[in-house]
């Protein structure tokens, strides 16, 4: 396992909050550090670093776009 981040740019939501941390959780995936941060009133840009493998992280990138009021989400 490495650690992997993920940048999701989505409607400022603090809804999204509770779903990201479900998505992980229910995959058993260790959560290292979250962030949120505005990029205007309505957007905002959150950042989860977690360990996973290649493939549990690709999962969870799936996942998090099937979220609704999600615009972008990337991958590192």
């Amino acid at each position: 396992m490495k650690q992997q981040t993920v940048k999701i740019l989505s409607k400022n939501s603090p809804v999204l909050i509770g779903r990201f941390m479900l998505i992980f959780s229910r995959k058993k995936i260790e959560v290292l550090n979250y962030s949120f941060s505005k990029v205007n009133d309505e957007d905002g840009l959150f950042t989860i670093d977690f360990l996973a493998n290649d493939w549990d992280a690709e999962n969870v990138q799936k996942q998090l776009n099937k979220q609704i009021d999600i615009y972008e989400i990337s991958l590192n």
